[in-house]
């Protein structure tokens, strides 16, 4: 599904990514750790069209999207998830909704907000507020939830459970966890590496921009250095 070959990318002058490779296949949820400032966002940014990189290939269901347009990527059936959730504030609930749809010509755009509603019923008793008063859980909802109207293929997100309760971020991946049954792609960046590792079938660690480790979900949570480095003292 997404394949990420010798990617070199960063701002202006300033180097971020070097050498970045790794692979999501069809049907797996991917996610990649490490410290802030290790890149991950930037890989993101780069697959999403919101960079350009430097050097390398981003290849999508074999198709090289490595110098697309952001909007041009969305049409091939790929949608982010940003970090801080970008939702747009002084629109409702459901505008923001329709705004993910905004590539497609289809009449089941309405059929899909419904189907948005059963999955976050939240939303539908909030359909009509502004989305900037939303709580953060509910931001995060509405986050996904308009990604999602854009029936993506491969979804993108960037830290879901930052600055949310625990039984929010639960439930945000359990959402994960039903999707992939649907059979999304997901490429998952956290910082909550034991969920985000608890639910991965194969991880990378980013250090410096560069990947430096790659194995199961399972391994990771297993390996005393990843224990040691992302999950904590108490991992073991």
């Amino acid at each position: 599904m997404l394949a990420i070959r010798d990617l070199h990318a960063g701002y202006g002058k300033i180097a971020v990514l070097h050498s970045v490779n790794l692979s999501v296949e069809e049907g797996q949820i991917v996610t990649l750790i490490g410290a802030n400032g290790a890149g991950k966002t930037t890989l993101l940014k780069a697959v999403s069209g919101i960079i350009r990189p430097s050097a390398g290939s981003i290849e999508v269901g074999g198709a090289n999207i490595t110098h697309r347009p952001p909007h041009k990527i969305v049409e091939l059936g790929i949608s982010q998830v940003a970090e801080g959730r970008a939702i747009l504030k002084r629109m409702t609930v459901l505008e923001n909704l329709r705004m993910g749809a905004f590539v497609r010509g289809d009449l089941d755009i309405g059929r899909d907000i419904e189907e948005m509603f059963q999955r976050f019923p939240a939303l539908q008793e909030r359909q009509h507020r502004l989305a900037g008063i939303l709580s953060g859980g509910e931001q995060q909802m509405l986050a996904i939830a308009r990604a999602l109207m854009a029936r993506p293929r491969l979804l993108l997100l960037d830290e879901p459970s930052l600055g949310l309760a625990p039984m929010i971020v639960t439930q945000i991946f359990r959402t994960l966890r039903e999707l992939q049954g649907e059979g999304k792609t997901i490429f998952l960046v956290e910082q909550n590496a034991r969920q985000a590792l608890q639910i991965a079938d194969q991880a990378y660690v980013l250090e410096r921009g560069r990947v430096t480790l790659q194995g199961s979900g399972q391994s990771f949570l297993n390996d005393p250095e990843i224990q040691r480095n992302y999950l904590g003292k108490h991992a073991a």
